[in-house]
């Protein structure tokens, strides 16, 4: 459903490669990717960027893994359905974890930084819920966190089921201390290219280079990354069936009962709640199971009770969900 697939553009990737001579380049000359992948990364997004503000790495997963040591040892705030990566090597580093209560709003969160004076605020977009942080909420809470010192980091995973001009990446040239990261699992569906990026504001560009583990990326992934980035917008036949299907998903869990979440409308996924694990029990029992939130890195802190739910896309899997969903009872 992605024009151009991935697929193909691996394809072409790997037969342009030229063989052992890609695979035996050590590039000690461009060690974070940034001279060949921020021209790219720049026309992606429609923004200028210096090469010293992009870094790739080998997926987000050791991106946030990294980044954790911009908290030293100082507090983080973030939302409870935050994906916890980064909290949970912070806490290890001996940082304080403050994750607040959902649904938070940037107002909330904009307080809670007063309150606590953060060293690290971390936001999903979009988040758990789906939920896409506009560009004026993001700027609030960077300029809040500034304010007390501290860096905003925004997980990017699932934004690229956005245009490319609804990314956060197009603020860190307004801002000094925001770190977008970007990977190719979510929607591109090559989480085995092991390749992600950051792209930080001028004023956190050195301290974020200084964390990352340089030359993690392989220089074919980086060849297939940059490419996947130069094509464009893959995405624009999958937003309009997210569109077209999401709706009467929504509307038939709703009509069984279940408190949904829908989110934007052109993120695959909603959110069940989930009190007491009732809402799990009853699909399970139907054959079907939803995602629940990563357990929180905070004692006092219940996870949120919620069930994340990906929307059938293909006319099968609809069919699928259907014939499952006939052996619920409305409650």
């Amino acid at each position: 459903m992605l024009e151009p697939a991935p697929a193909d553009l691996w394809a072409a990737t790997v037969a342009a490669a030229g063989g052992y001579p890609t695979v035996g380049h050590y590039p000690v000359d461009d060690p974070y990717g940034g001279i060949r992948g921020a021209p790219v990364v720049a026309q992606h997004f429609g923004c200028p960027l210096a090469p010293d503000q992009v870094s790739f790495g080998a997926g987000i997963t050791a991106l946030l893994r990294d980044l954790s040591g911009l908290a030293d040892a100082g507090p983080v705030v973030a939302p409870a359905l935050v994906h916890p990566d980064l909290e949970v090597w912070a806490a290890s580093r001996g940082a304080e974890i403050h994750l607040l209560d959902e649904p938070v709003t940037g107002a909330a969160l904009c307080d809670a930084i007063g309150a606590l004076r953060p060293a690290v605020v971390h936001l999903d977009r979009p988040s758990f819920t789906a939920h896409v942080s506009g560009f004026d909420e993001v700027t609030a809470v960077a300029r809040a966190a500034a304010e007390v010192g501290a860096v905003l980091v925004v997980d990017e995973a699932a934004a690229p089921y956005l245009r490319p001009a609804g990314s956060a990446v197009r603020l860190v040239g307004r801002l000094e201390n925001l770190v977008v990261l970007r990977g190719f699992t979510k929607a591109y569906s090559m989480g085995g290219l092991r390749c992600g990026f950051a792209v930080a504001s001028a004023g956190v560009a050195a301290r974020v280079r200084e964390l990352m583990v340089p030359m993690q990326v392989g220089e074919l992934s980086l060849a297939g990354a940059l490419r996947l980035l130069e094509a464009g917008d893959c995405f624009g036949a999958l937003r309009a069936r997210i569109r077209e299907v999401k709706p009467a998903f929504t509307a038939r869990l709703t009509d069984l009962g279940y408190l949904v979440t829908g989110g934007h409308e052109d993120i695959p996924w909603v959110v069940v709640a989930d009190p007491g694990g009732a809402a799990a029990d009853r699909l399970a029992a139907c054959g079907i199971r939803g995602l629940a939130p990563v357990p929180a890195p905070v004692e006092e802190l219940a996870t949120p009770a919620a069930l994340h739910l990906t929307v059938p896309l293909s006319p099968r899997r609809i069919a699928l969900v259907e014939s499952l969903l006939r052996a619920e009872v409305p409650t």
